[in-house]
């Protein structure tokens, strides 16, 4: 043993190591220097490293730090800021009403948040506040995500096609009356940069990142933001991209039925179809929300490897629909849980997301059930495999970075549970914030049940209370978008007769 080793012996009352059917009594977790050293009998343990640091309490679940498959950072919700949640499509047109949070406050909040319930990593799909001061945007989102106590992995978008109207856009513009028409149509920039300056920002900002980068805290993706806003040769040359550098892509995708109408109406045949045809389509992609798949989509993404994420809350709030959830374990294709930033209860507590992934599946009957289990794996061994860097290996094994959560299983059971209710399923059922007691990222911890940790929520929400008291000083938010909404509400209605 080195005199600067640091050894800690994590003994729980249970352990599940991300895969295994159950969770396993008897066993401990040896960390030595952020990584997993061994995993067995605590007296063994104790033996090859008797100098250790032991936590142990019998009513914990020890699991692997969840992963937070897709989401936005953007610490409040849009729900608080006068955008009610509706269609995905009206939605998108009111939120010109949000205030620009600073990366660093808004990411800082969600991260204190995510940490006490058990999430190590979080993919960022990033909002901008300036589309020319992303890198340091995405710099300050990286910063405030580690100093949560998260990994982050962050996705820079790009759109150059289809703002505001997916398709007939021309049209819809020309149906509107003045001065509603000059307004809308001039408030489209449809290429926010070309390409290679797209490039150029991603190599700016893994400079900027590089020590983040070099010790696994943050990786770095390629995101056209969805199907529909980014073209075919940007698709491909992003691909080339990343091939070369071992880089993974990530974009929306499916999220409503009108982006598979524009999929329809641009190619007769389905995004994952026409991706397949091309080449896209490969484990170096994954697509969030993923709601309007049909089964040779789900049997070309199984045969691609490809990932899926669900984000059942927002899918909910924004009128998207269910993911095909029994069919995505039947096949047992590679899939996350992401948050979205839309929360049921707008409190990214992803252990209750858990809950509301399992429950919000399209079938109905007897069939319809889903195994807790896979809900489980989705939010760790699965979804861990959206980073191309194996950042949080969403697995507790020797050699693996120590990311993991201590859930309270008294906690979980209160006020009753028989002793003999699997406590995988239990956990899925009832388990939310408050019921973890540890969580440790990278050997770090990251929350816990002291005092200070209570705090470090309170403080970071203080801090994004009085930024948003500040920017709505200046600028109170009130738009009167209404005849806007209700015209893009009837087109898209009138689209599908």
């Amino acid at each position: 043993m080195k005199d600067n080793d640091k050894y800690l012996l994590i003994e729980p009352g249970l352990l599940w190591d991300g895969e295994a059917g159950e969770a396993s009594k008897g066993l401990a977790a040896l960390i030595k220097n952020g990584r997993f050293e061994a995993v067995g009998r605590p007296a063994d343990l104790e033996s090859i490293a008797p100098y250790a640091e032991i936590l142990k309490n019998d009513s914990w679940l020890m699991l692997p730090a969840f992963t937070d498959a897709h989401d936005h950072g953007r610490g409040i919700t849009p729900s608080s800021m006068m955008v009610p949640d509706q269609a995905l499509e009206v939605w998108l047109q009111d939120l010109n009403k949000l205030a620009a949070i600073p990366h660093y406050t808004a990411c800082l909040f969600d991260a204190v948040r995510m940490a006490a319930c058990g999430v190590g990593t979080v993919l960022h799909s990033h909002n901008p506040n300036s589309f020319t001061g992303m890198k340091d945007e995405l710099a300050a989102a990286a910063r405030g995500y580690r100093a949560g106590g998260l990994r982050s992995i962050l996705c820079p978008l790009f759109i150059d096609q289809n703002k505001k109207i997916y398709y007939g856009r021309d049209e819809f513009i020309a149906g509107l009356p003045e001065p509603l028409k000059t307004s809308f149509g001039g408030s489209i920039r449809d290429c926010i940069m070309p390409l290679p300056e797209y490039f150029d920002l991603i190599e700016a900002t893994a400079e900027e990142l590089k020590d983040d980068i070099a010790s696994g805290w943050t990786e770095l993706q390629l995101h056209p933001n969805g199907g529909q806003w980014c073209s075919d040769e940007s698709l491909m040359a992003m691909k080339d991209y990343a091939m070369k550098r071992g880089m993974h892509i990530h974009l929306h995708l499916l999220e409503t039925k009108y982006q598979a109408e524009y999929a329809r109406r641009t190619w007769g045949k389905s995004f994952i179809k026409h991706y397949s045809d091309i080449g896209f389509l490969g484990p170096w992609v994954s697509f969030g929300h993923a709601v309007w798949l049909d089964e040779e989509d789900l049997l070309l993404i199984k045969e691609s490897g490809a990932v899926l994420v669900n984000n059942a809350s927002s899918n909910l709030r924004l009128r998207s629909g269910s993911f095909d959830l029994r069919r995505v374990q039947e096949l047992d294709i590679t899939a996350g849980i992401g948050m979205d930033g839309c929360t049921i209860d707008d409190d990214q507590d992803f252990m209750r997301e858990l809950r509301v992934c399992w429950l919000n599946n399209r079938y109905s009957g007897v069939d319809a059930g889903i195994d807790p289990r896979f809900v489980l794996k989705m939010a760790t061994s699965k979804g861990a495999k959206i980073s191309a860097k194996k950042l949080s290996p969403g697995v507790i094994r020797a050699g693996e970075n120590a990311d993991f959560v201590c859930v309270d299983m008294e906690k979980v059971a209160w006020p009753y549970a028989d002793p003999d209710c699997d406590p995988l399923a239990l956990l899925v059922q009832r388990a939310a914030r408050g019921c973890a007691d540890l969580c440790f990222v990278n050997g770090e911890k990251s929350w816990g049940t002291e005092p200070e940790w209570q705090k470090s929520i309170a403080s970071a929400g203080a801090d994004i209370r009085k930024c948003l008291l500040d920017l709505r000083a200046a600028d109170n938010g009130r738009r009167d978008n209404a005849e806007i909404l209700e015209r893009v509400r009837a087109y898209y209605r009138e689209s599908l007769r």
